[in-house]
């Protein structure tokens, strides 16, 4: 009577689970190289932004002192302008009247912003750092009023070269109040302007009143863009 042969394991089952197995490793070891990898990256990404941040808050208070500046700047000389408009001759040229003609026709925008660190963001694409989109929308409401008030600034600069400067050379005696802003003295008073002249200053005056009305509006735009930038800056991220 022959014996039952004894029945066998296919000899392929342990080799296939240590296959699986190896595999399984494998990929749990991909998924947490990939993990870590977007880790250490995404920590780095997040280090970028508060530095960013921090920065870009020392840009906003830089940018809005130099604004207050601004803005001092230019209602001296709306206020010296609305003076101007109200005179029917030149008084005489005291000190306090060679002030006014001076800050009045021969001032001249010179803000500039203090952004460098947004226009790097921006040239470079690394907006996208910044996580919060209001943060972001702030910011580009903020470009959009610098880039207004560029172009106010821009407009007044033309005007005042081409009308006011030729004017102020041509019929006024500003003699003293040049001569000490030079540290000069004995410089010779030229004439004031007679009735023409004064027609023509006083519709000065008021034409350039309004540009510098139409730059306060802008800088007082700007400033507001700013400030939701700082509160942005310091609000949830």
């Amino acid at each position: 009577m022959m014996m039952a042969q004894k029945s066998e394991k296919p000899h392929w089952r342990p080799s296939a689970a240590r296959l699986v197995g190896e595999l399984v490793i494998i990929v749990l070891g991909v998924l947490i190289a990939l993990w870590a990898d977007g880790w250490v990256q995404e920590r780095a990404e997040r280090e970028v932004e508060a530095s960013r941040i921090v920065a870009l808050g020392d840009n906003v208070s830089a940018t809005r002192a130099r604004l207050a500046e601004a803005r001092s700047e230019a209602e001296g000389a709306a206020e010296a302008l609305r003076q101007i408009a109200l005179w029917e001759v030149v008084p005489e040229l005291d000190r306090e009247t060679e002030r006014v003609l001076l800050e009045g026709l021969l001032f001249g925008p010179s803000f500039t912003p203090e952004i460098n660190v947004y226009i790097d963001l921006k040239s470079s694409g690394d907006l996208a750092l910044l996580r919060s989109a209001e943060l972001r929308q702030a910011l580009a409401r903020m470009d959009a009023a610098l880039e207004q008030l560029r172009l106010a600034q821009d407009d007044l600069t033309s005007v005042q070269q081409l009308n006011y400067d030729p004017f102020v050379i041509e019929h006024l005696s500003l003699d003293g109040g040049f001569a000490e802003y030079l540290g000069l003295e004995g410089v010779p008073r030229s004439r004031s302007p007679g009735p023409d002249g004064m027609r023509i200053l006083r519709n000065l005056a008021l034409f350039k009143l309004d540009l510098v009305s139409w730059l306060l509006t802008e800088i007082g735009q700007a400033d507001q863009t700013l400030e939701l930038v700082d509160a942005a800056l310091h609000g949830p991220r």
